[in-house]
């Protein structure tokens, strides 16, 4: 199951691998799909449709899919 923290926020609909990691204050939107192996580290946005492949990390306050 993937690992989400608290803080984060993850819409209905988003699609997660079961290895994703997202971490504090994270904010994912509904049309998203995070792939096998996704590390979001802290404060990141990705909205829109938008996919991220495999094995990608993404770092701090980065804002993606606007």
């Amino acid at each position: 199951m993937a690992q989400i923290h608290p803080t984060a926020i993850v819409a209905p609909g988003a699609r997660l691998a079961d290895d994703v990691v997202v971490g504090p204050y994270c904010v994912i939107g509904k049309d998203v799909s995070l792939a096998a192996g996704v590390s979001l580290k802290s404060h990141v946005v990705i909205d829109g449709r938008t996919a991220i492949g495999e094995r990608t990390r993404i770092f701090p306050f980065a804002s993606i899919g606007f």
